[in-house]
């Protein structure tokens, strides 16, 4: 990508710098043994975050029942987190965009938080050895460390990083950045979609995901749709470079013709892919259309974080940093279960306050080791 990442970052988190700068120190509570914690996401009708609510501000129902919360905090909690950048070989031409965003990211952390910074191409790597909370680590990792274009191992990334986490106290959080859906460099054994769900329910990981969705622009075809050929196209011309996505407009939720407010998502307006313009005879090639994988979305919901899908023309330093200023803004709710039966129960947060909605895990395994 040529196009400049804007930092328009900085803006999303004018308003509460002062009071997120202020959480240097670890959390004030105590948890006990077997409370069930549950990190909420609370938003008005628009999507904008709400900070600010009180203990009773809310219900946590337990398979249908209403607990007593034990714990309760609205101040700002650490992060422990794993951020797994694709670097497949569809990803190439945005690795640059990729990388700038991830750094929007880095530079959005708090002190209290603690980072490691993956990527998935030929091999699943994680660095640096440690979680660490030094931004000029990673951020030299972010320009030195990330791997060149391969395959896509999805589920074998996502597994590795609840695998780092594995040890660590605290919320914990996999944010993935991905153009594609799962396709493994090795044969044999490679984690499915199914193994990386039971592990976020069973571990309590939280998992982000931000979906680089590149669909060729329709109708650009409509001079060889006559050939039985595929609709989705791009430019190229005969002895040049390999062709690019085309640029396509952006929107947000809530815009003319967006997508549902709230829901998390950014989407984007069918574009108006305009003539095919080149100094040579144009070459009309089929267009390798990305789409990621939607089993994102499904691990996001169930474990209370977030889906956000993109396409390159999209601010994407500003879709980073909106997930570390949420998961700053997120309430901890807890209660201790009646019953350690073992099983999977089903989690609901509900809000008292009209047109407020709370996001968070749907359900836990009650065993003598729920946390």
């Amino acid at each position: 990508m040529t196009r400049p990442v804007r930092t328009t970052f900085a803006a999303i988190l004018t308003a509460s710098a002062v009071v997120w700068l202020e959480a240097r120190q670890q959390p004030t509570f105590r948890r006990a043994t077997n409370v069930v914690s549950i990190y909420a996401t609370v938003v008005d009708r628009t999507g904008r975050l709400v900070p600010g609510l009180a203990e009773g501000d809310f219900d946590v129902l337990d398979n249908g029942v209403r607990q007593r919360l034990s714990l309760f905090a609205n101040d700002v909690q650490p992060i422990t987190i794993v951020i797994m950048l694709d670097r497949s070989g569809s990803m190439t031409s945005n690795f640059t965009l990729e990388r700038d965003a991830a750094e929007a990211f880095v530079n959005a952390l708090l002190p209290g938080d603690r980072a490691r910074l993956g990527s998935f191409s030929n091999r699943v790597e994680i660095d640096p050895p440690a979680f660490t909370s030094d931004k000029p680590t990673l951020a030299r990792i972010l320009h030195e460390d990330l791997q060149e274009g391969g395959p896509t191992p999805l589920w074998n990334a996502t597994s590795a990083a609840m695998n780092a986490l594995d040890s660590q106290p605290g919320r914990r959080v996999v944010l993935v950045f991905t153009d594609g859906e799962d396709n493994p460099f090795r044969l044999g054994s490679n984690v499915t979609l199914p193994e990386v769900r039971q592990r976020g329910v069973a571990e309590e990981i939280m998992v982000y995901a931000i979906g680089l969705a590149d669909p060729c622009a329709p109708g650009e075809a409509a001079g060889v749709a006559a050939s039985g050929a595929s609709p989705r196209w791009q430019r190229g011309r005969p002895g040049g470079p390999p062709p690019v996505p085309l640029p396509l407009p952006g929107r947000v939720p809530g815009g003319p013709g967006g997508l549902p407010p709230g829901d998390g998502r950014i989407g984007v307006h069918p574009p108006d892919p305009g003539p095919l313009v080149s100094p040579h005879r144009p070459l009309e090639v089929p267009c390798s259309a990305t789409q990621p994988d939607p089993g994102l979305r499904t691990l996001a919901d169930e474990g209370g974080g977030a889906y956000v899908e993109l396409r390159p023309t999209d601010d994407l330093a500003a879709a980073f940093a909106r997930v570390a200023d949420e998961l700053h803004r997120q309430y901890l709710l807890g209660f201790v279960p009646t019953a350690l039966d073992g099983k999977t129960h089903v989690i609901e947060v509900r809000v008292h306050r009209p047109d407020l909605t709370a996001r968070a895990r749907r359900s836990y395994v009650a065993g003598a080791g729920s946390h």
